[in-house]
């Protein structure tokens, strides 16, 4: 080629869309859209505990959509039970050193459901319909021995008991609710499973729960914000050569190879702007061949950040850019792992850890509760 001028660019440097792909897209749209999702679950948890807090007044209006309701369990009329969920879990157990220590760990989970109601504080009663997928935080406290190594952890809503509900609110049809007029319809407040989580059931308070996870997502927001940040100052001259930078021709005043303190061979291109600036670049050997002999060639120029300049009249950037690509993937897994490991019992696998041997013990003697007639439901590991 006769024209080298148009073939530059620095040493180690991408093609323009390579560049801005991985710095725009990658290093910057990656770690902001992660932000906003953590943002916006931080949100949605804030705003949960907000709802939470609120469901302790009498006197609160019950208004559809995403709601936090409390009131007390009542059982829907011929049903038997409202919410019961079984973890049946495994023994085993282990000898270190003479110190014996054992684990009950899920094997299966069954939950029961069937529509309930909930005596709210203003008097409104309030349909409940959970899915078999729903999340249910109460003690499990039952329990049920089959035999040595095997036993059955029981938790479920009774009757008269006090219960945060969270899912989406709406009117519709309540076979128990009393009809308005002639052949009408009964219409009443109905809560079931948001479109975004599955619904939550809890015997205990869930304004601080919801808190702890806001904060537990606004610090992943931060954290993958100041991750484009930082990865975006750490090119900036990049920036500057396609923002403020303009593609002139300049002239080579000297070509220069010499060793770097790694062993490494550095070609040196000195040049000189028409406006009399002096630019100095690196560039590849191949392109250093060429060089020779040539007097003027195209570089971007940045007039106001003169070291930013680099050889070739293209936009580009260090193929350290790669790097993009592994920290937004670690960064998002450590998000995702993070948010796994800190679930709460009903939304991982219960493992329960104690010392000594398993118990020598009969299964129970007492009647053990009704089995669920609910699917088996799969849990993740945890």
């Amino acid at each position: 080629m006769d024209d080298p001028t148009w073939l530059l660019a620095s040493r180690y440097h991408l093609d323009t869309w390579l560049s801005l792909l991985l710095v725009y897209v990658v290093a910057t749209a990656g770690p902001l859209a992660l932000a906003a999702r953590a943002l916006r679950a931080s949100l949605r948890e804030r705003r949960a505990a907000a709802q939470a807090d609120a469901s302790f007044t009498p006197g609160v209006a019950l208004a559809p959509g995403e709601a936090v309701v409390m009131g007390t369990v009542e059982r829907a009329q011929g049903a038997d039970v409202a919410v019961r969920v079984e973890v049946e879990q495994e023994g085993s157990e282990s000898e270190s050193s003479g110190v014996w220590s054992h684990e009950w760990s899920e094997t299966d989970r069954k939950v029961r459901v069937h529509p309930f109601y909930l005596r709210h504080a203003s008097g409104a009663r309030i349909r409940v319909e959970p899915g078999e997928d729903v999340q249910l935080v109460d003690a499990l406290d039952g329990m049920i021995l089959v035999d040595r190594k095997k036993r059955v952890r029981v938790a479920e809503l009774v009757p008269d008991e006090q219960v945060f509900a969270v899912g989406e609110l709406r009117r519709a049809p309540d076979p128990e609710a009393p009809t308005q007029g002639y052949r009408g319809v009964a219409q009443g407040y109905v809560l079931v499973p948001s479109p975004f989580r599955p619904m939550l059931l809890s015997s205990e308070p869930l304004g601080q729960r919801f808190a702890r996870r806001a904060a537990f997502h606004l610090r992943w927001a931060v954290v993958a914000a100041v991750a484009a940040l930082a990865f975006n100052a750490a090119f900036a001259p990049f920036h500057a050569r396609l923002w403020l930078g303009e593609t002139v021709d300049v002239r080579v005043t000297d070509l220069q190879s010499r060793e770097s303190g790694d062993d490494h061979t550095l070609f040196e291109v000195s040049m000189r702007t028409d406006d009399g600036v002096a630019l100095l670049d690196q560039a590849a050997h191949a392109d250093f061949v060429r060089l020779r002999g040539v007097e003027r060639i195209k570089a971007r120029y940045v007039p106001s950040w003169p070291s930013a300049s680099a050889l070739g009249p293209d936009v580009t950037v260090h193929s350290a850019a790669f790097l993009a690509v592994p920290l937004l993937g670690a960064l998002a897994l450590a998000y995702v792992l993070r948010a796994h490991s800190s679930r709460p019992w009903y939304d991982k696998k219960v493992v329960d850890q104690g010392n000594g041997k398993l118990p020598d013990s009969e299964a129970t003697a007492h009647k053990p509760p009704k089995r669920p007639e609910g699917r088996r439901r799969k849990t993740s590991s945890g």
